[in-house]
């Protein structure tokens, strides 16, 4: 596999609810930021292997766990999992070494902080297995790769200062059925950043973008300038605020998703000419 920086398809994109077996890309939400990308054959999970709440923000209710838990329903023929950061609300290691031991098929990619914490629960299979890779993507050299009919890029996006700034936190594009979807994990709202990870030049059809971007501050701007897309989600929203969020949200940002729970999907359609 060899880096060099992504080449984005030039796909139009819309939302498309009431027909989505006509869809190219459906979008299942997990906990938090974790989110399933499929085109109904490639099937990518990122930062879904969390299961249980952790300080503020969610876990799987019941139904979705016992699914996780057996490697079925919307936790079935996972191909690829990765993982942004280390954090617990995106990738909890035992939970996630349970997912990799049962998914045999599946294979995780991501950094040592990520792969580290799970070499505590499950040596053997971090250290021995070949579906276990450790990348190092660095500014202007993202990890690219296929897995199956997906194209991904990995690439660094700084999680912040002071405490944050030793932390590994790395944005995802995944160009699946005509479409490119943008994942940024725990980003830090710096423009800078976004301007050196290449961001002003990438066409995304589909950008997951944490809620505080959307909060009054610095955030509004760069979504403008960095994430802009014609269908925006608003993620990693914490339960007990979910309705605080959805009342400024539809009175500010109308135009961006929210989707409110563990299993809810959306699809979307590359041969559409508008947004719906």
């Amino acid at each position: 596999m060899r880096c060099k920086k992504p080449v984005i398809a030039k796909a139009i994109i819309f939302l498309c609810l009431s027909l989505p077996l006509q869809a190219d890309i459906t979008i299942t939400q997990l906990a938090n930021e974790g989110v399933i990308v499929s085109d109904g054959e490639t099937r990518i999970m990122i930062d879904g292997m969390v299961v249980e709440p952790y300080s503020v923000y969610g876990g799987l209710p019941q139904d979705a766990a016992s699914q996780y838990e057996a490697v079925s329903g919307a936790f079935a023929g996972i191909d690829l999992a990765l993982v942004s950061h280390r954090h617990h609300d995106h990738n909890q290691p035992l939970f996630a070494c349970q997912f990799m031991q049962t998914s045999v098929n599946t294979t995780v990619v991501s950094g040592s902080q990520v792969l580290g914490l799970m070499r505590e629960k499950c040596r053997e299979l971090v250290t021995t297995s070949p579906r276990v890779n450790e990348i190092d993507p660095q500014y202007d050299e993202p990890y690219e790769f296929q897995s199956g009919g997906a194209k991904v890029t990995i690439f660094r996006l700084s999680h912040g200062t002071r405490k944050y700034a030793k932390i590994q936190n790395y944005g995802h594009l995944i160009e699946l059925g005509g479409v490119t979807v943008l994942h940024i994990g725990d980003a830090a709202m710096d423009p800078t950043d976004f301007q050196r990870a290449g961001l002003d030049q990438a066409k995304i059809d589909v950008a997951m973008i944490p809620f505080w971007f959307f909060q009054p501050g610095p955030g509004a701007d760069v979504v403008s300038q960095y994430l802009d897309a014609p269908l925006k989600m608003a993620v990693h929203i914490p339960p007990g605020e979910m309705e605080e969020v959805k009342a400024y949200m539809v009175e500010g940002f109308p135009q961006v998703k929210i989707l409110e729970g563990p299993l809810e999907k959306v699809s979307f359609s590359s041969t559409a000419t508008n947004p719906q």
